[in-house]
């Protein structure tokens, strides 16, 4: 097979070989090329065309609207099948952004005054074959070249594979998404309760802008678009219990007062008051404000129609204030300021209260203050101050003042 050479004038040089092919019915294998000269063009939206004569920018590059491209004049002859003694392969990741050549085991060099020219002609053919942009994305290819015949052997066959990078070019820069990180949440995940108490000048909460990515750019000279980015979540609205402090990236919300944060219609709070139906492992697991001086009341109002307790057994309470319309199982812990419980305390319930407890009917062991029992059956009550009963059928009191109504 044979053919006089054919020059070819093509922004691309593996269609221009493949068409010859085709046109010559010869096997595109059996051909080869050799570049004789290129120019680089920049195409606008508006199709509009101008040479590369400097460096191409990287907003340049990262334009989707500009096209970047490479016409080449190559003559095309046949194939000569020699012994060469420096074995190359390319090869280029998914979104063709890197190049990488491969100089094989068993490569031998001879140190030539023309072996660098012609070992990076050699790289810009496996490039061309492969559709890659030549002397774009190059930034390193000359100083790894140097580098590479520094350490080499020469005359000798290299004992293992050599690699390195002969085109860079540019990953998209993915967006960042509109999203509320609510970091009380997280708090309350730690702490294993319902509420995650916070404090005066305590964040609670971070708002991330959204930023549209970058495109990038492929060896190929073809763009690549970012994703675009999503609104995950809106910004919160804020109320008077909130302090927002806004940066160029993100926003940070911090509590002005002690309490519990509460996000209800996209608005951001600080609540002193939760209202439950009850409390148990099923649905609240412990409750716990983060400590007495944190000022959250939580009021559990239950539906007495089921047979079951307002504050199910096992079950500790740490809050500032507890109201509760129902009973109080065994082995609830209690620790608040202030206590009222609407119904009875379990005998082995506790109840540890800093100021004053009111009990419809009390048999658990209760320390407070100040205590209202209306009828004391067989608990315990001590106090630092006073203890009033109505009725008393029995149990222990023990304070400085006591006042019992009626014993039966």
């Amino acid at each position: 097979m044979s053919f006089s050479t054919v020059e070819r004038t093509s922004s691309s040089i593996p269609k221009s070989l493949l068409e010859f092919s085709k046109e010559k019915s010869i096997d595109i294998k059996l051909l080869d090329f050799e570049l004789i000269s290129y120019e680089t063009l920049l195409k606008k939206s508006d199709d509009t065309i101008h040479q590369v004569t400097e460096d191409i920018s990287l907003a340049q590059l990262s334009d989707p609207t500009l096209e970047i491209i490479q016409t080449y004049t190559i003559n095309i002859f046949p194939l000569i099948e020699r012994e060469n003694p420096i074995l190359l392969s390319l090869s280029a990741n998914k979104e063709r952004t890197k190049a990488i050549i491969s100089i094989r085991q068993a490569s031998v060099f001879t140190q030539t005054p023309t072996l660098f020219k012609n070992l990076k002609n050699e790289i810009w053919k496996k490039k061309l074959r492969s559709g890659f942009l030549i002397n774009i994305f190059e930034d390193n290819l000359e100083k790894q070249l140097t580098k590479l015949l520094n350490i080499i052997p020469y005359g000798k066959a290299i004992t293992k594979d050599i690699q390195f990078t002969v085109a860079s070019g540019l990953l998209p820069i993915e967006p960042i998404d509109a999203k509320l990180e609510k970091i009380y949440e997280k708090k309350s995940l730690e702490s294993a309760s319902i509420i995650a108490g916070v404090t005066k000048d305590e964040l609670i909460a971070r708002y991330t802008f959204a930023k549209d990515g970058i495109d990038g750019r492929a060896c190929n000279g073809k763009s690549i678009l970012a994703q675009i980015q999503n609104t995950l979540d809106k910004e919160p609205e804020i109320n008077d219990t909130i302090r927002k402090e806004e940066f160029d990236e993100y926003a940070e919300y911090y509590a002005k007062v002690d309490g519990y944060p509460l996000l209800y219609k996209n608005i951001l709070s600080i609540s002193n008051t939760l209202q439950l139906k009850e409390a148990n492992f099923k649905s609240t697991a412990n409750i716990n404000s983060g400590g007495q001086d944190i000022d959250i009341s939580v009021n559990i109002e239950h539906d007495k129609t089921h047979n079951e307790d307002a504050i199910g057994s096992g079950v500790k309470i740490d809050v500032q204030e507890l109201n509760v319309d129902g009973s109080i199982a065994s082995n609830v812990n209690i620790a608040t300021q202030n206590l009222k419980v609407d119904a009875q305390t379990h005998k082995n319930s506790t109840m540890i209260v800093r100021d004053t407890a009111t009990i419809k009917l009390h048999r658990g062991d209760l320390t407070t203050k100040n205590a209202e029992i209306d009828i004391l059956e067989s608990g315990k009550v001590t106090a630092s101050e006073s203890i009033k009963v109505r009725k008393m059928l029995g149990g222990i009191v023990i304070a400085p003042i006591v006042k019992i109504d009626e014993v039966l």
